[in-house]
């Protein structure tokens, strides 16, 4: 399914922008570097974004997450 218009417009944003009101946690994740990863499901498109770091050094940024894993 398509990511709908609120999802699209969370993509890329830094982690300090807080998830758009239809996004819910479904899980923490650990990634290799240690760091926490948070899964967020969308109600409207059914699509899940990860809000996680590239690495320690690296801001919080949110992504998209799909069969492939996080990009």
């Amino acid at each position: 399914m398509p990511l709908c218009d609120p999802c699209l417009s969370q993509l890329d944003r830094p982690g300090h922008f807080p998830p758009h009101a239809s996004l819910l946690k479904s899980a923490t994740l650990r990634t290799t570097s240690g760091q926490n990863a948070f899964v967020y499901r969308c109600g409207d498109c059914g699509e899940n974004l990860l809000l996680a770091s590239a690495d320690c050094e690296a801001p919080d940024q949110w992504t998209r997450l799909d069969a492939d894993g996080w990009r």
